[in-house]
């Protein structure tokens, strides 16, 4: 008896495993039901796709309402913030990074985006519904120089029903491409983008950009089946630096004005500098003769200077040099009583 209950139990035991299996396959089946409807209804209502790089920030704007409700409805179900009589609060898990203010038609802030902040969110306000599709974007760093080409790699399966790839720059389509319409560049790009020849039959739909400008700075994103599903990689992030020919260039026609200045300066100093020592020698050749003029006609000369001359005189055959007036006048007198003296005699 014992072996037949236990027979009995060995079933009874399966039947419940299989239960439980099939249970957990229904709870997935109506979840992935519930997102597909969801979807479905975001689709027909209207949702904007609004894209944001990862740490950067992004505004979700609303509108006016007695009673505003923000939700993110895709991947989780939650209240983000709830506004009413222009007084708002945000829920506390998303308070960090999170703001709404009312004087901005109840636009939903987002500090800093980070990865998980992705997916679909609902503005509630009267009754209206308005959804936003954000997307996080992590693009790839690229540098590319100035004048130069460079090519964004990007794949995608082009074997079942993409027909057509579309390049976007910094929201702006640069690039259309359809196997029916051929490749159709946007204003500003045209002779200069293009994609890989003969790529897109291999699953190649990287982007060349030629003669790179600085104005081509920004986000590149790849997307294909009428910009529904994204290529990989997907999205880069473009750094424009100056070419080192141009910027040499520059600096050449910089150090060639500056030797002009020079030069410049160095002639009107070699034209001033002559022309004031020919002015200080003038200055100095004139003064002495003009104080000569002024002394001799103002100021008697003196005695002593007089005393200091000195001439020659003849006496009988020999010359006598007299240190000063005095000693002439004294030799006259000598020989005037000498001669009188001899004429007595005689």
């Amino acid at each position: 008896m014992a072996q037949r209950e236990g027979n009995v139990g060995e079933p009874r035991a399966g039947n419940q495993s299989q239960v439980a299996r099939g249970g957990a396959l229904f709870t997935r089946l109506l979840a992935s039901t519930m997102k597909i409807c969801l979807i479905l209804v975001l689709f027909l209502n209207g949702t904007s796709s609004v894209s944001v790089m990862l740490n950067h920030p992004i505004s979700l704007p609303c509108g006016h309402g007695e009673k505003v409700v923000w939700r993110k409805v895709i991947p989780i179900n939650a209240n983000v913030a709830e506004c009413q009589n222009e007084k708002c609060v945000v829920n506390e898990s998303f308070r960090q990074r999170f703001a709404v203010m009312h004087e901005k038609n109840y636009t939903l802030f987002l500090k800093s985006a980070k990865y998980n902040d992705q997916g679909q969110y609902v503005c509630s306000r009267d009754g209206i519904d308005k959804h936003f599709k954000l997307e996080v974007v992590v693009p790839i760093n690229l540098t590319a120089v100035e004048s130069e080409n460079i090519t964004l790699p990007c794949y995608a399966d082009t074997q079942s029903n993409v027909r057509d790839v579309t390049w976007l720059h910094d929201e702006q389509k640069i690039l259309h491409y359809s196997t029916n319409g051929g490749t159709n560049p946007s204003n500003g790009y045209k002779d200069r983008v293009l994609l890989t020849e003969d790529g897109f039959r291999d699953g190649d739909i990287s982007l060349t950009i030629m003669d790179v400008q600085k104005t081509d700075e920004g986000l590149y994103r790849c997307l294909v089946h009428d910009e529904t599903a994204k290529g990989y990689p997907h999205a880069y992030m473009l750094h424009v630096k100056e070419n080192p020919i141009n910027a040499g260039g520059n600096q050449t026609e910089g150090n060639t004005n500056e030797k002009r200045i020079r030069i410049g300066l160095i002639f009107t100093l070699l034209l001033i500098i002559p022309f004031f020592v020919f002015l200080l020698c003038c200055k100095k050749t004139t003064t002495p003769v003009a104080e000569s003029q002024s002394t001799t006609d103002s100021e008697p000369i003196q005695e002593s200077d007089q005393k200091q001359s000195t001439r020659p005189f003849y006496s009988g055959g020999n010359t006598h040099v007299l240190q000063n007036l005095g000693m002439i006048s004294h030799n006259d007198n000598f020989n005037n009583e000498t001669t009188d003296s001899i004429e007595t005699s005689m």
